[in-house]
């Protein structure tokens, strides 16, 4: 879909993975998913949040 939006802010981020602030934090700290810096803006790519959730559904 063209109109797919590609990059989260960091409410959209937990929104999506249905998580709260202190784990996605955690989720960053530890390297597991990368935020990408525009100016001050944080920003996570749907790319890697897609391919983090398909790791943990191959954990399973």
């Amino acid at each position: 879909m063209i109109n797919e939006k590609r990059l989260f802010t960091v409410p959209e981020t937990r929104e999506y993975l249905s998580i709260g602030h202190t784990t996605l934090y955690k989720l960053v700290k530890n390297g597991v998913i990368t935020p990408i810096k525009i100016g001050k803006a944080t920003r996570f790519d749907r790319q890697t949040l897609d391919d983090f959730i398909s790791n943990k559904l191959l954990e399973v």
